[in-house]
């Protein structure tokens, strides 16, 4: 009698997946939801790092690129849709308001495009 009333209360397809599987949907979402939870955890950390990295970086410069601005924007947007606190809207409200600068070369990407252009001599060589 309970797999009859197991098939009226789910049908015939879950009762095929339960069989199939050894779980129901609601096992399935309930798994997946809290893999989506730690995604979500892991993005807003990554995002938070990111908002106190690089703003700390241009407030203690004391200027910052347009460049450097709308990729920030990008940052605190995600990170504000996460459901971020309010720390990282104060640092993104102060990097806000610093005087926008010309274009400040970055030394470490220099570095790497010299050694490619280095690597790229030896291999045309």
């Amino acid at each position: 009698m309970a797999i009859k009333e197991l098939f009226d209360e789910i049908g015939w397809f879950g009762a095929l997946i339960v069989g199939l599987t050894g779980t129901s949907i609601f096992g399935w979402i309930k798994v997946w939801s809290g893999q989506f939870k730690l995604l979500k955890n892991a993005s807003l950390a990554t995002l938070h790092s990111q908002l106190y990295e690089k703003g700390g970086r241009y407030i203690v410069r004391g200027a910052i690129t347009l460049s450097e601005l709308d990729d920030l924007e990008y940052t605190w947007q995600a990170y504000k849709g996460l459901g971020g606190n309010g720390t990282g809207e104060k640092i993104y409200q102060k990097c806000r308001e610093l005087p926008i600068s010309d274009y400040v070369p970055n030394k470490a990407f220099k570095e790497v495009e010299d050694i490619a252009a280095e690597h790229e001599a030896k291999r045309n060589a």
